[in-house]
């Protein structure tokens, strides 16, 4: 669930992240008041909410970080799925066959 937030997150404009990050601020505000008054149901809630700040946060100190650096920011790398995965493994098994029966012929002719 927290990757679906970071990834609907790295989508938003940057107007768009900063309402974001006051919105997340004013949930952390109320919950500490819920917390005071003793009406908060669900104590992990203020957990969530100040991840969903630092989340944010972080996400727009990327941007930051990647306009003073004068490069754009590449999206986020997907997953590879594990078909894929095996058939990097397989060619790169492959390759290192080839090497060694080209090393194998290399040292027969000696």
């Amino acid at each position: 669930m927290a990757n679906a937030l970071a990834e609907e997150a790295r989508t938003m404009t940057d107007a768009q992240l900063g309402e974001a990050i006051n919105e997340a601020y004013r949930e952390v505000f109320n919950l500490q008041f819920q917390i005071g008054t003793r009406q908060l149901q669900n104590p992990m809630a203020m957990r969530d909410a100040r991840r969903q700040v630092a989340r944010l946060r972080t996400i727009l100190r990327e941007r930051q970080l990647a306009a003073a650096a004068g490069t754009p920011l590449e999206p986020t790398a997907r997953v590879a799925d594990a078909e894929e995965v095996e058939d990097v493994e397989d060619e790169q098994n492959t390759a290192e066959s080839a090497g060694e029966a080209a090393d194998d012929s290399a040292s027969e002719e000696e």
